[in-house]
């Protein structure tokens, strides 16, 4: 992911559901990337929330994961 001008954030929220829609959004042939750029790594903690990245380009084709993604995340924090 050479061409950090073109990324888009499209998540911000806990690892583990940053990562599995990382996974779908892999499954559907787009590349993603998270970035922490929170520091914590140098102390050994993982931070609360990364950011999860797309090419610009792929935004309309990953745009219905990424909303199914945002609403069960708002399922779950409303339950809680």
């Amino acid at each position: 992911m050479e061409r950090e001008e073109n990324l888009v954030k499209v998540y911000t929220g806990p690892e583990p559901t940053a990562l599995l829609l990382m996974k779908r959004l892999e499954e559907t042939g787009i590349k993603s990337l998270i970035k922490n750029d929170s520091g914590l790594g140098y102390i050994g903690a993982v931070p609360a929330v990364i950011d999860l990245y797309i090419f610009e380009e792929d935004l309309e084709k990953a745009r219905p994961l990424i909303e199914e993604m945002n609403a069960k995340q708002e399922d779950e924090e409303a339950e809680e």
